[in-house]
């Protein structure tokens, strides 16, 4: 199975309407890995809104998937036939 992954930690980071958003990218290989990350950067940035993650790992023969928008509104996206 071929896939793509992350080589190195990377950061970035968006100001949108007086917003701050801080996005990390971390190569891991277990959920355990993901959720000790996550718990770490949670207390990193202790006084944010929300903290959302995605990850996404080959664990023996099946992908496991976890996301979450920690409440996060949605935005109603909409398709146009132009």
């Amino acid at each position: 199975m071929e896939f793509k992954t992350i080589e190195k930690i990377g950061e970035g980071i968006i100001l949108e309407k007086k917003s701050k958003f801080i996005g990390k990218a971390f190569y891991i290989e277990n959920s355990k890995q993901a959720e000790e990350i996550i718990e770490k950067v949670k207390k990193e940035h202790y006084d944010a809104r929300h903290n959302c993650y995605a990850y996404r790992i080959l664990e023996g023969n099946c992908i496991l998937e976890r996301q979450s928008d920690d409440g996060e509104p949605a935005r109603n996206s909409r398709k146009s036939n132009a």
